[in-house]
Formats: structure tokens, sequence, C-alpha cells
């Protein structure tokens, strides 16, 4: 029996995630510098006596400033909307804050210093950042007058923290999403292809059945019909050949019938790489499959749908890869299944329990694994015999 379909159905759901978090760090990234930037130019303007900078009210101070927090917007929106880890805009980010925290050490600019820490956590291990919330602060008000210093460090170094800790929960909890997301979409392959299999086992089994049983026994009425043809009275003979007659038009239907289901005994191989491959967040995954490519045999189509489930586990986990793109073809005698991705590859390439696993598997069917990295990114082809 199958599942219920809605239980699934959580593609549409995961493939918007992504888009809601980013959505979440973008809007609280632009008001709080929004906020940042306006309260700065303007205690700057009316010189309040209490805030400290170091630049006078001028255009060109202006421009200078105005471009530091250019800086740090096009940081934040290019992080964000990189598909993939993107240090360059994180970067850009800390230069713009950098400067504007030397220029204006006021206590205001830090509040941009706090949401950068909790922005942190994608890209730095927790000691770094526990460093960075700590140093951050202690350089920043030790350049203000000593009289509400230390209390200022203090509580910048308390909100550091906690603006850490609820980043790194939330990332977690994205973390979990994510891993539950790819392993129902597992889940939903195996589930198309055991159904596949399935099927293709039922109508084997009910065509041995029509061919064992009932043309058996229809084999039997015709032979029957023909000796009655011999031996009966000439008013009956008519009747006889003509259910002679039908019997043999019902056996060559049975045996057309029982042609038929072994002839179309593939198994869906096709719709079980599209479930595996269906809506993968941050992954631009292009599946390619020959048309008329028929396999029929199980033990192959599972190696291959195992093959290409490591593969792209692989490509998700390590390679921080944009675009991939699985095919699979007849090629002078084997099936070709190939897998390549844009990402980055580390050399030399350690095969881990995945590679191997994949590697014991193709051999069992007399197959190989080759691996190439000569265009960069990773290609990775499975050749086994065609099944006969």
């Amino acid at each position: 029996m199958l599942a219920d379909p809605d239980l699934w159905n959580t593609d549409q759901m995961n493939g918007h995630q992504t888009a809601k978090y980013k959505i979440y760090d973008l809007s609280l990234s632009i008001i709080a510098w929004a906020f940042v930037f306006s309260l700065t130019f303007y205690l700057w303007e009316i010189d309040y006596p209490d805030v400290h900078n170091r630049l006078s009210f001028t255009l060109p101070n202006i421009a200078l400033t105005a471009t530091c927090f250019a800086l740090y917007i096009a940081g934040v929106v290019w992080r964000i909307f990189s598909r993939q880890i993107n240090y360059r805009g994180l970067i850009l980010q800390a230069a713009g804050l950098s400067i504007l925290l030397f220029l204006f050490p006021n206590g205001v600019i830090v509040i941009l210093a706090i949401l950068l820490i909790a922005q942190l956590s994608e890209y730095l291990s927790a000691p770094v950042i526990l460093v960075v919330a700590v140093a951050t602060p202690l350089i920043y008000f030790l350049q203000m007058p000593a009289e509400f210093a230390w209390f200022n460090i203090i509580l910048f170094i308390l909100l550091n923290l906690f603006s850490f800790y609820a980043s790194n929960r939330m990332l977690e909890e994205r973390k979990a999403k994510e891993i539950n997301s790819h392993l129902l979409r597992e889940l939903r392959a195996t589930q198309s292809l055991l159904h596949s299999t399935t099927r293709r086992d039922e109508r084997l089994r009910i065509a041995r059945d029509l061919h064992d049983a009932l043309g058996h026994h229809l084999t039997a009425l015709s032979i029957q019909l023909e000796v009655a043809s011999q031996i009966s009275m000439d008013n009956a003979q008519p009747h006889i050949i003509k259910a002679q007659s039908i019997a043999q038009l019902l056996l060559s239907d049975v045996r057309e019938a029982v042609l038929d289901m072994r002839s179309s005994n593939e198994l869906d191989l096709h719709s079980a790489l599209i479930a595996l491959t269906d809506d993968l967040d941050n992954l631009d995954l292009q599946v390619v499959i020959e048309p008329d490519l028929v396999v029929s045999d199980a033990r192959a189509a599972e190696i291959l749908f195992r093959s290409a489930q490591e593969a792209i586990t692989n490509v998700l986990k390590h390679s921080h890869a944009t675009h991939c793109r699985l095919s699979l073809i007849r090629d002078t005698g084997e099936l070709l299944l190939t897998i390549e991705d844009n990402g980055r590859v580390k050399f030399p390439i350690k095969p881990g329990n995945g590679l191997c696993g994949m590697k014991e598997r193709v051999r069992t069917l007399d197959g190989r694994l080759i691996l190439n990295t000569d265009k960069g990114g990773l290609n990775l082809q499975i050749r086994i015999p065609e099944p006969i």
C-alpha cells in the first residue's frame, strides 16, 4: 500500500524555507542598517556632546562615511543572495564595519557589530566567534572616555553572546530541517522504485500463473476436443469443431497476454531519479535520461539508483557546487550513469565509506566506477553491462 502523498509533500515547504530565511536576514539587516545610518548622521550633524566621532561634518567625510555604510550593506546583500558560502560578501561587510567602528566610537555603530556576530555562525567556528564577540566591544569602547566604558563593554559582550547563541540555535534548527527534507526526498525516491519493482513482479507472477494454469487447462481441453471429434456422432461433430476452435482461440489469446506482460517488465527508474533530485535548495540539478532507455533488471536498477543517491549527497555535503548534471544513457553495450558538478575538489581525493560502497556495488555487476576532475569540479561515471 502506498503512503498518503500529503504526508511526504514537503518539497514546496522546504523549497521556500531558504528563501524565507534569506528574507528575514535581509529585512533585519536593512532595518538595523537604516536605523544606525540615520542616527549616526543625525547625531554627527548636530554634534551631540555625548556622542564621539573622529571626523568633522564635511562633504568629503560624509562621502567617506556613506561609502563605508554602502560597503556594509553591499556585503550583506552579496552574502545573502550568493548560491554558495560567500566569504567575499562577509569580508566586505566586516571591512565597512571596521572603518565605521574606528571613525565613530560612540556606541551606535556597535549595533551593526551585534548583527554581524549573529551572522558568523555559518562561516566560522564557535571558538573564533566567541573571541570576536568579546574582543569587538573591548577594543571599541576602550576608545571612549572611561566613565561608562566598562559598563558598555560588559553589556555589549553579553548582547553579542546572546546574539551568537540565538543564531546558532536557529542555524541548527535550519540544518535539521534540511536533513529531514533530504531524508524524505530519498524515501520518496526509494518508495517510487520499490513500487515499480513490486508492480513488475506482480505482472510476472500473473503471467506465470496464466501460462502454467490456464494455458495448461486450455491445451488439455483442446486435446480432449480433438479426441471427441474423432469418435463423436455425425450430429455432434459441428459443435465439437466449433468448441475446439474457441479453445484454440482462447489459448492463443492467453499466450499473447502472457507475452505482453513479460515484455513490459521495465522498472520506472526515471521517476525514482526525478523524485530523488526534485527541488534541491541552492543546487541547479539537471536530469537527462535517454528517452527509450529501459532497465528491467532489478539489481542493476537498484545499483544505479543507490549510486546516484550517494553521489548527489556528496555534492550537497562537500563540493559547494551550484550546478550538477545527472545523465543515464546506453554506451556500447553498457549503461552509463554520469554525475558531474562545478564544485570544489580537494586533492588528493580520499574515498570515504560512501564512495567505497558505490565501488563495491558496481563490481558485483562487473561494472566500473571512474572519477575525473579535468574540467573542474568532479565527474563521476558508473558503467555496468547492460542486462540482456
